[in-house]
């Protein structure tokens, strides 16, 4: 069978093309993972601060929680019992 030279350079072009282009996916792909594992890092980091914060705000807010609880029973205490509908004999 007779292959032209034509038909040769059309199909070792359509390979070096193809080849080209996986291997620029996989550069490209390559540098993302890298960029996203760095900003990954950051964002750990951040996670890191906020947690701590959040774990001193749920702390005071406790405090808080438990100092009204306080005062409620004390404001009770203070108001003495509901008075009654119909007296007691």
């Amino acid at each position: 069978m007779y292959v032209s030279v034509e038909v040769i350079t059309m199909l070792a072009t359509a390979a070096a093309t193809l080849v080209a282009i996986v291997s620029g996916f996989g550069w490209m792909i390559t540098r993302m993972d890298a960029r996203f594992n760095a900003v990954d890092a950051k964002f750990e980091a951040q996670d890191a601060k906020f947690e701590a914060r959040f774990e001193r705000i749920d702390r005071r807010l406790d405090r808080v929680e438990n100092e009204i609880f306080e005062v409620k029973i004390a404001i009770a205490r203070l108001e003495g019992p509901t008075p009654r509908l119909v007296a007691a004999r």
